[in-house]
């Protein structure tokens, strides 16, 4: 049988350094989530009905909720979004590329009229 130690060595810490907290501002990278709340209570009364999770994050950023679902909602293959989202996540370069493509191709669209 081992002897039992009855004293301990206060804990300690080692290789570490102290330092201060730096508060962050995050206004600039937090979403409007007041803005993007009053879309969704325009968009449900324009349904009539409760939103999915998709229809949620689909519809908080579209431009104008009033004008794009006037149809009831029927858009499925029968009109386009106008949608403006914060931030796009892409997998791959050929997304960027793409991406760029169309918001050339909106800045000429844009120079012609």
């Amino acid at each position: 049988m081992l002897p039992r130690i009855t004293s301990r060595a206060p804990l300690t810490r080692a290789l570490t350094t102290h330092t201060a907290v730096v508060q962050k501002d995050c206004t600039s990278i937090t979403p409007p989530y007041a803005h993007l709340l009053e879309k969704l209570d325009h968009v449900r009364k324009a349904l009539k009905r409760p939103l999915t999770l998709a229809e949620k994050i689909l519809y908080s950023h579209v431009v104008d909720p009033s004008s794009s679902l006037s149809g009831g909602g029927r858009i499925r293959g029968e009109a386009y979004l106008q949608l403006s989202p914060e931030r796009v996540a892409m997998q791959d370069a050929s997304a960027q590329y793409v991406c760029n493509l169309l918001v050339r191709s909106e800045q000429v669209q844009l120079m012609r009229e």
